[in-house]
């Protein structure tokens, strides 16, 4: 096989690969989406829906407080992902511009707290939220979920500021900014792409958290949506057709965050945002 044969099988079979994973990952959303069209009678039917219909998203806004529950999960993610950009940021950018005793320790102890499953940190965060009176309160929650989005974010940022040259810290020291001026109008800049690559994988850790939410919120009213669809399954039986047309409610604003931020996430993961 000549060269160019040899390099046109290669790129065959990489667009091959490509579509295939691609199939593999738009498949469960296209169908979840067909799902939630389709009558109630026609739903576990293995085939495409004769008809459409806007039926099952009437009956879930009719019967149930999604709006709430989205709206709770919004506050929720919004919050906590703000607040662990904050502290994450700050945290990283003393990470890569201070040298201190155990740095390489304490970054390493950030990692290793993100492998914690949220099962083994939730009944003691229930305890400490219990006297200190943030359970069943979205700062609570919020808190909760920054705590848990902060390693990551840590990471992230901090693989981008080591991008970033020293010497421009020490230009706006020179210009008479402080190093807190510096910070928010040079170095963080500079690190937007890494920032929304941060902010998309905290928001999506607390819009999809089920543990810590159901643990640390019980109250009916403050119920996040993943809490929420599961009391819908526990209170009215496992309605599929309900349930594909929450589930795609669910999901829009993560695809309309993905597509606000996607110039930035590609940036982000094509200049190595998650270096070690």
């Amino acid at each position: 096989m000549t060269v160019s044969g040899q390099r046109r099988l290669t790129l065959t079979l990489s667009y091959g690969i490509v579509l295939f994973g691609a199939v593999v990952f738009i498949f469960p959303i296209a169908w979840l989406i067909l799902g939630s069209l389709k009558p109630p009678a026609d739903l576990m039917e293995v085939a495409l829906p004769r008809q459409l219909t806007l039926e099952n998203y009437v009956t879930v806004l009719r019967n149930f407080p999604v709006g709430r529950y989205l709206l709770n999960s919004l506050i929720v993610a919004v919050g906590s992902t703000s607040l662990s950009l904050i502290l994450g940021g700050l945290a990283a950018y003393g990470f890569v511009r201070y040298h201190f005793r155990a740095r390489s320790f304490f970054l390493l102890f950030t990692l290793l707290m993100r492998m914690l499953p949220a099962i083994a940190v939730g009944i003691p965060l229930y305890l400490l939220f219990s006297r200190l009176g943030l359970t069943d309160t979205f700062p609570g929650l919020i808190v909760a979920h920054a705590g848990a989005q902060l390693p990551l974010v840590i990471w992230i940022v901090h693989g981008f500021l080591e991008d970033i040259p020293a010497e421009l810290t020490d230009a706006g020291l020179v210009d008479g900014c402080n190093r807190l001026t510096v910070l928010f109008r040079i170095i963080l800049p500079l690190a937007a792409p890494g920032l929304a690559v941060a902010a998309i994988f905290s928001f999506l850790l607390s819009w999809n958290d089920f543990g810590l939410s159901v643990i640390l919120i019980s109250t009916p009213d403050l119920l996040t949506m993943p809490v929420g669809m599961s009391q819908m399954n526990l209170l009215y039986g496992v309605r599929w057709d309900n349930l594909s047309a929450a589930a795609v409610a669910y999901i829009v604003p993560t695809l309309v965050l993905a597509l606000l931020l996607q110039r930035y996430i590609v940036r982000g993961l094509t200049m190595g945002a998650v270096k070690g």
